[in-house]
């Protein structure tokens, strides 16, 4: 191979690479979107798309860590890992408080349909 066979291959070479990081990056960019926007889904209490899309985020997730990823990002992935894990954390968090907040609605409810079911039949032996 000649010195200018191998320059040409060299220059594929990072021209290769730098594609690669740059498709890698905006594949990333396009996860931690969608993570922002699941926590936002969950401030909004919009639980069904929540759902969606964090089935959508999971999928990229996958396709992401199929591959192997380039050295010159590994540090920032581990770094917005965290962030993710973070915002998870709290989107479990408003979820398990929507929870307690509907079943504690949930009670008022029924024993509310109790006292209304009391009353009517007392008004009806008075009749």
């Amino acid at each position: 191979m000649s010195a200018e066979n191998k320059d040409d291959a060299t220059g594929d070479n990072a021209d290769l690479y730098k594609k690669t990081i740059s498709n890698q990056i905006v594949k990333w960019e396009k996860i931690l979107s969608y993570s922002a926007q699941l926590l936002q889904l969950a401030y909004q209490k919009n639980w069904q798309s929540l759902m969606d899309l964090h089935k959508e985020r999971d999928e990229l997730l996958d396709v992401f860590f199929r591959e192997a990823i380039a050295e010159d990002i590994v540090d920032q992935i581990k770094k917005d890992i965290i962030t993710i894990k973070e915002q998870d954390e709290e989107i479990v968090r408003l979820v398990k408080n929507n929870q307690q907040q509907l079943g504690g609605e949930s009670q008022q409810l029924h024993a509310m349909k109790k006292r209304i079911n009391s009353y009517l039949s007392a008004e009806g032996k008075k009749l």
